[in-house]
């Protein structure tokens, strides 16, 4: 697989915790735990009827994370992430050997630089082992003149 390519996918993956991060956050943000004291506030003083006992649903432990937490978890995200980034630029664009034609595309990318700085044609076909003719083409199609 292309290291450029594993980069992106690892970038991508990334971005995919951060924002999976910020939706927890948000979600812990509005969930408000009650406490006794506003539980009890919110009791009405006095029924009219009593209702019917149902039984009342488990309770849950809810974890709670502070937010300078979850900003800290964040920030090293986003280093991870630019570091990721770093790493995928100073890389360079790898090409797999067994990949067919990929000796080919290099010889005639270097042939078309020679070209470009004015090489003769024989000269290019020597340095780059193409045919005299592929090497006179290229040379007509990309010399400066």
């Amino acid at each position: 697989m292309n290291a450029a390519l594993i980069g992106y996918v690892l970038i991508a993956l990334a971005v995919i915790n951060l924002i999976g991060l910020l939706l927890v956050f948000r979600r812990l943000a509005h969930v408000a735990v009650p406490t006794p004291k506003a539980a009890a506030d919110a009791a009405p003083v006095a029924e009219a009827a009593p209702a019917p006992a149902a039984p009342a649903p488990p309770v849950m432990a809810t974890t709670t994370v502070q937010p300078d937490q979850l900003a800290g978890m964040l920030r090293r995200l986003e280093n991870r992430l630019g570091d990721i980034e770093d790493q995928v630029r100073r890389s360079p664009s790898v090409t797999v050997a067994a990949e067919p034609g990929a000796n080919a595309d290099r010889a005639l990318a270097l042939a078309q630089r020679l070209a470009r700085q004015g090489a003769t044609p024989q000269d290019i076909a020597e340095t780059c082992g193409i045919s005299l003719t592929e090497a006179e083409l290229l040379h007509r199609l990309h010399s400066t003149r």
